[in-house]
């Protein structure tokens, strides 16, 4: 074991209870539980997967106390009696790999959706959340009551389940986080107005889980250090709020965080923010409370982790995206295996933005998330016989099966026709200064299938004649797409192509960012993804000084971005001046002008002295060498944009499912 980091896996005390190191799971939703609400079997092995790792506390989040507030589908419901039995196998799975487990207790307010329990929502005042737009009910005296009642019951079953603790959830804008705020508590009785009031709920649920729980059950608080929202709450106000909390003796630890559905991307934040980003804040509440402070925010590397440990800025780290991403984070940390951490890129593409639609938490990088129990530790094994296996294509799908390929013993041959890996991923990561730091996903493969004796060719287009001669037992087809100048809807249906597209003047997104094509100054993009290409593409045309309209159908631009990821984007286009034409088509392209169109009122107008147009659009698979092949090689495989051009994530799921079957 390493002593790089002494601080980071030394035991800490929470009131009644030790962690063996200064490692949090933080609480999230990870949309795993069953449909009525109830914990899974998958729950279980997602949980146990990072307990295995090496983590020493876990915290469930997503662990709602009432109906009422389920704002998200197959979250849990901690209330519910019928959940201790699946609790109770969480907390096994946890305590048998050497772990703690609690469990965050939450109630989302304003920020819920009635559609799920078809039960009016609750806040402090009829104001409704800017975010989902529904007026909540202003909470009656009965309405504490039950909410208490609630709350005790969900530790009533936590702790019949085996728990160590729980977490009281005020952060991020829910329930408890509304009353504190003046920006969303207007009451004018004794739960409203000064300071002492706001905090009353707090201390009446805090009190009331204490009484029920004993001194054996550890209570943890997380609270905003700053809502980053106007008319909220900044670090010094929610810093008195903690001392306050924090003097009542009831509590063991504060975890800190920030942002409200008023700064939805504060909350998770992506790539656009540093690393670490809510250090100081955390740091900020641990001058003032003496009990231990928990930081979070994008802290991603044990070095940097260590570093706040050493620097007093906190008692012990948080992370959830690192540890969704890489479950061994601290079991590679400790034993000095650095190179070895698959570290989170903040994407937020296969955690936030699956989840935030009730699809089940996944990873860009990391295919076997959510799927522990077929796919996590342990489950790969040596195949049984060995084999050679030609790889065809060196992006991130064609890395992901020669690195899972090799693991299994195989013999692996990867073939590049360009000279360096990464595939079509490297034209945004490269060229696009707000993704470069999605271009960890390609430095850890490289570092992977390099450290596993995976053959390499680069410069070579490979054919029917080349695998023929070689005559590799199993041939994976990754040669991604191409984009396409169709799809672009034209004024007519039946038309396949778009009037002008084929003009010199018109090009794609790849060719602008790879710089085959230099663009003139006025720049039109037609975009028809809505996601990273568009968005990313117009940033470094902006940082060029084009001018740049941006053309879509679709309600506005970046619908396809993860929730929160768009505002940083629009922050930077719309201060270099690009326009955006939403429910907008084009017609057709004539010369250095542009026919437009509102797909509602049908009212066209022209774009004049066009120098350069930019298609974002689909994308056709570069499948003729896998049916060049079909017949001729015995174990063919087709995976990522060759099979159906879909993103980066589907690429590397695909590659790690087929590589475990040959």
């Amino acid at each position: 074991m390493t002593q790089q980091f002494h601080l980071l896996f030394s035991p800490i005390k929470l009131g009644p209870v030790t962690i063996p190191n200064r490692i949090m799971f933080a609480p999230h939703g990870q949309a795993l539980a069953s449909q009525d609400n109830l914990p899974t079997e998958r729950q279980v092995h997602y949980f146990a997967e990072r307990a295995k790792g090496g983590v020493g506390l876990i915290v469930l989040g997503g662990s709602l106390v009432m109906k009422n507030c389920i704002g998200f589908p197959f979250r849990n419901l901690v209330s519910d009696e019928r959940a201790i039995p699946g609790y109770r196998k969480i907390a096994q799975a946890i305590h048998d790999r050497g772990g703690k487990v609690f469990a965050q207790l939450s109630h989302q307010g304003r920020q819920a959706d009635s559609r799920n329990s078809r039960e009016p929502i609750w806040a402090p005042s009829a104001i409704p959340c800017p975010y989902g737009r529904e007026m909540p009910k202003e909470m009656e005296k009965e309405d504490f009551d039950e909410l208490i009642r609630h709350y005790v019951k969900g530790v009533i079953n936590l702790q019949e389940a085996g728990f160590d603790g729980a977490e009281v959830y005020s952060a991020h804008g829910y329930l408890l986080s509304q009353f504190l705020s003046p920006h969303t508590n207007k009451r004018t009785d004794e739960y409203g107005g000064s300071l002492e009031n706001r905090l009353r709920l707090h201390r009446e649920i805090i009190a009331a889980i204490r009484k029920q729980v004993g001194k054996d059950f550890a209570i943890g608080f997380r609270i905003n250090a700053d809502d980053f929202t106007p008319g909220g709450l900044g670090t010094n106000e929610l810093g008195e709020a903690a001392k306050v909390l924090a003097a009542t003796g009831e509590l063991c630890y504060m975890s800190v965080s920030g942002g409200t559905y008023c700064s939805m991307l504060m909350i998770t934040p992506d790539l656009n923010f540093p690393l670490g980003i809510y250090v100081p804040l955390s740091a900020a509440i641990r001058e003032v409370v003496d009990i231990p402070v928990v930081c979070v925010g994008r802290i991603v590397d044990p070095v940097h982790a260590e570093k706040i440990l050493q620097d007093g800025q906190a008692d012990m780290i948080a992370m959830t995206r690192a540890l969704v991403c890489e479950p061994e984070w601290a079991k590679k940390a400790r034993e000095g295996e650095l190179d070895d951490i698959r570290q989170c890129v903040g994407c937020n593409q296969g955690c936030v933005a699956r989840t935030s639609l009730g699809f089940s938490i996944s990873c860009i990088q990391n295919p076997t998330v959510g799927n522990e129990k077929e796919w996590g530790m342990g489950t790969l094994k040596t195949a049984s016989k060995k084999k050679q296996v030609m790889i065809v294509g060196g992006g991130p799908g064609g890395m992901e099966a020669a690195r899972v390929a090799a693991m299994r013993g195989h013999e692996v041959t990867l073939y590049e026709r360009d000279n360096e890996l990464g595939g079509q991923f490297n034209i945004l990561t490269k060229n696009v200064k707000s993704r470069e730091e999605m271009g960890g996903i390609i430095r850890y493969l490289t570092s992977q299938i390099k450290k596993l004796g995976v053959k390499m060719n680069f410069g070579i287009e490979v054919d029917a004649e080349l695998i023929d001669r070689e005559r590799p037992d199993v041939v994976i087809i990754a040669t991604g797409s191409t984009p396409s100048r169709t799809g672009f809807s034209p004024a007519k249906p039946d038309v396949d192509k778009l009037p002008g597209v084929n003009q010199a003047n018109v090009t794609t997104y790849w060719e602008i960012l790879k710089g085959g094509i230099n663009a003139g100054d006025n720049v039109v993009i037609i975009d028809e993804r809505s996601d990273d290409r568009c968005t990313g593409t117009a940033e470094f045309l902006a940082e060029k000084d084009k001018k740049i309209k941006i053309i879509t159908r679709l309600p506005y631009v970046g619908m396809g971005l993860p929730p929160g990821s768009s505002g940083p984007e629009y922050e930077r286009l719309f201060a270099k001046g690009v326009e955006f034409y939403p429910f907008t088509l084009v017609k057709a392209i004539e010369g250095s002008s542009l026919v437009i169109y509102n797909i509602y009122s049908k009212q066209e107008q022209r774009i004049e002295r066009v120098d350069t147009v930019v298609l974002v659009g689909y994308s056709n698979p570069n499948n003729a060498l896998y049916h060049a092949l079909r017949g001729r090689v015995k174990e063919l495989h087709a995976i990522g944009d060759c099979v159906a051009p879909r993103n980066c994530i589907d690429a590397i799921f695909d590659a790690h499912k087929i590589a475990r079957t040959i």
